[in-house]
């Protein structure tokens, strides 16, 4: 019938899926946005009014639930480093238990007896040790071992005397010729060649070099330094006496520790080919005599060589440089300052001021 009230059609219920809400925080208190939701559908808007208010209160709800997830996030427990130890959980029956246990990782420190020692310092440790010195440019290595002198300071000296084959080195500078030699070595000033056979065939690798004057001996001690970087030097007079007293060399065990008069057969022998004293030398007394540096321009022997008697033997026992007598058979004019042709007795070992 024209102008017949049409029948309103019944009243439905929408709902939003759980998987729909925004968040979990929508569901109940003052952004329960299912309960509007369901109010505005059962109410008496029209369906499309209905429709668009449903729309702008999602929207509503959904900044809502950002506002209400942010809080939230505030208030839970710092995970970055460092946090949990000054926010502690509220559900933690001991809240204060992490602020513990930054006192526990200083404990160490804080735990040490006022009285203990300190520790000594690695460079005293290492100063009474033994060492070896590689040289570059040769196959020889020096063993050196520790010793007190007069003042009680350690000094480190050489275990056997020089031997060739590293003098030959010094002498006639095969390591720069390798390429193993540095600038600082190679500006030393460095002996003239022998012209004669200085070993006087007594033997030459592994034995001691004889016959270098004092100047080449020093002039050893400059270029073995510039070689190392460590300082090296012959022993002074009151340096040889303190490793002669305190080597345990004596008349009775002489011959055990010598190459003297009584046994060497008037030549020199391989280091190392008697017994090591107390210290740890070798050769100390005889083989070859050894340069001292006693302060003059010159320099003295001391220990006696394969030509000296046991008995003749002593710790002061000291012999000047005897320039004119050594060097008797050099037919040159000026004699060699650097060789002694008629001095096939001497050698030297060296002593380590710095290790």
């Amino acid at each position: 019938m024209r102008g017949a009230m049409q029948k309103p059609e019944p009243r439905r219920s929408v709902r939003i899926p759980e998987s729909s809400s925004p968040s979990r925080f929508l569901r109940g208190g003052a952004c329960d946005g299912k309960s509007v939701i369901e109010r505005t559908f059962t109410s008496g808007v029209p369906r499309h009014a209905a429709f668009l208010l449903a729309a702008g209160l999602v929207s509503g709800l959904a900044a809502c639930a950002t506002a209400a997830e942010t809080a939230v996030s505030a208030s839970a427990p710092s995970t970055t480093p460092g946090a949990a130890a000054s926010a502690p959980s509220d559900d933690s029956p001991a809240a204060a238990a992490p602020a513990t246990v930054a006192p526990a990782t200083v404990a160490p420190a804080t735990a040490a007896p006022a009285t203990a020692a300190p520790a000594p310092a690695p460079s005293n440790a290492a100063a009474d040790e033994a060492f070896k010195q590689p040289v570059d440019g040769c196959t020889f290595v020096i063993d050196l071992v520790p010793f007190k002198n007069a003042k009680g300071e350690t000094l480190h000296v050489s275990t056997t005397e020089i031997p060739w084959e590293l003098f030959d080195v010094f002498v006639y500078g095969s390591d720069k010729a390798d390429g193993k030699s540095n600038e600082k070595s190679d500006a030393v000033t460095k002996p003239t060649k022998p012209y004669i056979g200085m070993d006087r065939e007594f033997g030459h690798v592994g034995f001691p070099v004889i016959s270098p004057s004092f100047l080449s001996s020093k002039q050893f001690c400059e270029w073995l330094s510039a070689k190392t970087g460590r300082v090296y030097r012959l022993p002074t007079a009151e340096e040889w006496k303190a490793l002669c007293e305190q080597s345990g060399i004596d008349p009775k065990n002489c011959g055990d520790h010598a190459w003297v008069k009584e046994n060497a057969g008037e030549k020199t022998h391989k280091l190392a080919s008697k017994k090591a004293d107390k210290l740890g030398l070798f050769d100390l007394f005889g083989n070859a005599c050894e340069w001292i540096d006693d302060g003059s321009k010159l320099g003295s022997v001391a220990g006696g060589c394969y030509l000296d008697s046991m008995a003749d033997l002593a710790c002061g026992a000291l012999q000047p440089c005897k320039p004119v007598e050594w060097n008797e058979i050099d037919p040159q004019f000026p004699k060699s300052k650097w060789w002694y042709s008629s001095g096939g007795f001497v050698g030297f070992r060296v002593i380590c001021e710095k290790k």
